[in-house]
């Protein structure tokens, strides 16, 4: 179920990434991905901007640096 958060500026946006990603770690959320969408003015719809994070990759690469 998808939850999504408003933010004013790109900034914010990414500190609140970084904030749900803490939750995550600290097992306080059960999100398993995060993207960015951008309002798009001229199509007058949400767009992708980015995709941030995703549960699965950063698993695989924390066992990766773990092995190191």
């Amino acid at each position: 179920m998808p939850v999504y958060t408003k933010h004013r500026s790109k900034p914010a946006a990414y500190r609140a990434i970084e904030e749900e990603k803490d939750r995550v770690a600290a097992g306080l959320s059960r999100v398993v991905r995060i993207a960015v969408d951008q309002w798009d003015v001229a199509g007058q719809r949400w767009v992708r901007y980015e995709n941030v994070w995703d549960a699965a990759s950063a698993r695989i690469t924390a066992d990766r640096d773990n092995e190191k």
